[in-house]
């Protein structure tokens, strides 16, 4: 079996995702860029409402972090290169592995194709990413953080003790 290994060519900064925070992230980016958590937040970070349709057509808003973007790349992506490496966010260390390359057969297929790392993998590969993506990463890191939302009744200002700007609404 190919090991995924990271070409850091910053193909995967681009585009029109987003690089969703958890509370940690955004702790150990302020920690990493030795500045203030509102400093870090406000500098760096979008605030926005993920809008999901549950069923009946009701609708639940989960807050979310997100990386800023400057000409439709990561704030932290100069001269193809990642600024903040050492301490980047989960979705980031994990990427291409997120939840959206394996549940959306077109997508995997494009990032297969654009990156020179991804492109290396065989569909075997892909299979055992995606065991371990959903069996152990996501799932961990999606309990911790809906249990620290629903703690702090789904407000990411008392999570972090930071002031938000108001958020954009995203529909999923």
């Amino acid at each position: 079996m190919t090991e995924f290994k990271c070409l850091k060519c910053g193909k995967c900064c681009f585009g029109d995702g987003l690089a969703f925070l958890y509370p940690e992230d955004v702790i150990n980016m302020a920690n990493g860029l030795s500045i203030s958590l509102q400093e870090t937040v406000d500098l760096y970070c979008d605030y926005v409402l993920i809008e999901v349709e549950e069923d009946n057509n009701n609708f639940s808003f989960i807050p979310y972090l997100v990386l800023k973007k400057e000409n439709n790349h990561c704030i932290f992506l100069k001269n193809d290169v990642c600024q903040i490496h050492q301490f980047k966010p989960f979705q980031c260390k994990n990427t291409p592995f997120v939840e959206e390359f394996f549940t959306d057969i077109a997508w995997q297929k494009t990032i297969r194709k654009e990156c020179p790392a991804c492109n290396k993998l065989s569909n075997n590969d892909i299979k055992r990413y995606e065991h371990a993506f959903f069996n152990s990463f996501k799932p961990q890191k999606e309990e911790i953080y809906f249990k620290q939302l629903k703690d702090n009744s789904y407000n990411l200002e008392k999570i972090l003790n930071i002031t938000l700007k108001e958020p954009e609404i995203i529909q999923f």
